[in-house]
């Protein structure tokens, strides 16, 4: 078992008993695929399972269903799974039939959260956009490289973040001359844990958006002891993309052009959409956040402090 901890990347873990409990509860199944599904993953699941994490409803209910074929096998080998008769078989997918409404109710949970997320970000963005003249939006995707992935839990990626955080609300180095910032935690299929940021400058004292953008790079890549990899979205050729159509979000925003400010707000509702595929956290630290915001503050002194109101734990 310590082997397989060396080796195995959490999030991808996660994902794949997230998407195997999401098939065997609403998708048609055989009784090999589902017997071939805990061979597989039980013994991945107790690799990387730590009791003082806070698991999402699906990957509580493989944990369930885990302690079933522990009590089954009363310490054989896992691999006897396939000789489990009908009756064994019906005990499992009965515990998996009564918890399925708990996976159901939290994907409910988690868009309602999601709008919510929206409509504090749309408020925020169109405070900063209607008060300041000018304001150049830089957008960075930040993430763990795949080979380094094994060696990053969330409580890691966590602790990445939250340092990352504590520089762009200190406004060090590239940071300067912000205005506001949003930010969110995912965990997707390939990037496994990643953090889509968005910053937003004081128009009049920052112009270069993909060189800023280059900077943040480094920042990761620094805090995160080179493991970490960014995709800033405001290169040239990226941008070009949504220029030719008319989208371009990012860049140079001003106020006295509506539509570059709408083409902005929209974009960064990318950050919180309820409808993204399968984008949500799978695992989390006992009360992490995984979207933030900075708070407008229209004053002499306009602080980047977050908002004490626009959370979102993930439960």
């Amino acid at each position: 078992m310590t082997s397989l901890i060396t080796i195995l990347n959490e999030s991808k873990v996660l994902t794949d008993i997230d998407n195997f409990i999401i098939s065997m509860c609403y998708e048609a199944y055989t009784e090999e695929s589902f017997k071939h599904g805990l061979i597989q993953l039980i013994p991945q699941f107790k690799a990387v399972y730590q009791p003082t994490l806070q698991y999402s409803e699906c990957i509580q209910i493989f944990y369930s269903l885990a302690k079933v074929v522990d009590e089954m096998l009363n310490g054989q080998d896992i691999v006897l799974i396939q000789d489990f008769d009908h009756s064994q078989l019906i005990r499992l997918a009965d515990t998996l039939s009564a918890l399925k409404l708990n996976a159901s109710l939290q994907f409910i949970r988690f868009k309602a959260q999601e709008k919510r997320n929206q409509r504090s970000l749309q408020s925020y963005l169109q405070q900063l956009t209607q008060h300041y003249a000018k304001l150049l939006f830089v957008r960075v995707d930040l993430a763990i490289q795949m080979k380094d992935q094994h060696q990053v839990d969330i409580q890691q990626f966590n602790q990445y973040v939250q340092c990352f955080l504590s520089r762009v609300q200190n406004q060090d180095t590239c940071f300067k001359d912000l205005e506001g910032y949003t930010w969110a935690i995912e965990q997707g299929e390939e990037k496994g844990y990643h953090c889509h940021v968005l910053l937003i400058y004081n128009g009049h004292q920052r112009q270069n958006d993909f060189w800023i953008g280059l900077q943040v790079r480094d920042c990761w890549s620094a805090l995160t002891d080179q493991k970490g990899y960014a995709f800033v979205s405001n290169a040239p050729e990226y941008k070009k993309k949504f220029e030719d159509q008319g989208t371009l979000g990012i860049g140079m925003i001003h106020r006295n052009q509506p539509e570059q400010v709408q083409n902005a707000i929209q974009a960064a509702m990318y950050l919180v959409n309820p409808e993204k595929d399968r984008q949500y956290l799978r695992v989390s630290v006992s009360g992490m956040r995984s979207f933030g915001r900075g708070l407008f503050a229209n004053t002499k002194r306009r602080g980047l402090t977050e908002s004490s109101i626009d959370q979102d734990v993930v439960s």
